[in-house]
């Protein structure tokens, strides 16, 4: 199974994207930003507005936070204030934890684990499909990737698949294969394309997750 989409934040303003024309296109879900950090604020600005001009053209939506976390307990700041702007919102795809900022680089495998082990467990407790994004060389060199396996892949690899396989040798739900797609229709720059391999939709239906 291989279902098209792309991810966005308030760098793609959601009303020059026509999600429409997106779906019409053969993409059938997007991954929102809703935001970053652990404080308020951080919440991105178009979050509300991409959530609704999805839903309203049938697009399947997820969301995802970025981190700047350092330990544990800015990890699970950084959580509260997630779940509080996807609280309430039905989310037909997972919700993904995107762990690749510098700052974090100094860090050891161990600690960035942790951090992300944190952050995730805490959004699955609160009843979500919760997965985590990183680039091939994060994943395979600056996580301990035998802690991370309860938890789904969303993997940014901007390859070919062969390649790809040589770079990350485990399991993927979601892949980011490119930052450059390309669709007149629907937005006047480029985008980043996501492909997923399960049908996330019926599964967290199923699971009664993501307020759904």
């Amino acid at each position: 199974m291989q279902i098209k989409g792309i991810d966005v934040s308030r760098y793609q303003n959601p009303k020059k994207l026509d999600y429409k024309a997106l779906k019409d296109a053969g993409y059938g879900f997007v991954m929102i930003r809703a935001g970053y950090g652990m404080y308020p604020a951080q919440y991105d600005t178009a979050f509300e507005e991409h959530w609704k001009a999805a839903g309203r053209a049938g697009v399947c939506r997820g969301a995802y936070h970025y981190s700047y976390a350092l330990n544990t307990d800015e990890a699970k700041r950084e959580a509260d204030c997630f779940l509080r702007w996807i609280k309430g919102k039905k989310l037909e795809y997972p919700v993904a934890f995107d762990i690749e900022d510098a700052s974090q680089k100094s860090l050891s495998d161990a600690r960035r684990t942790d951090i992300a082990l944190a952050f995730m467990s805490k959004v699955e407790d609160a009843g979500y499909y919760t997965m985590i994004y990183s680039s091939a060389n994060w994943f395979s060199k600056m996580l301990e990737q035998n802690r991370l396996r309860h938890f789904d892949v969303w993997l940014a690899c901007y390859t070919d698949e062969k390649r790809r396989d040589e770079l990350y040798n485990g399991n993927i739900g979601i892949w980011q294969k490119s930052s450059s797609l390309m669709l007149p229709k629907v937005y006047g720059g480029r985008l980043d394309e996501n492909v997923a391999y399960k049908d996330y939709e019926s599964i967290i239906r199923r699971a009664g997750l993501n307020n759904r």
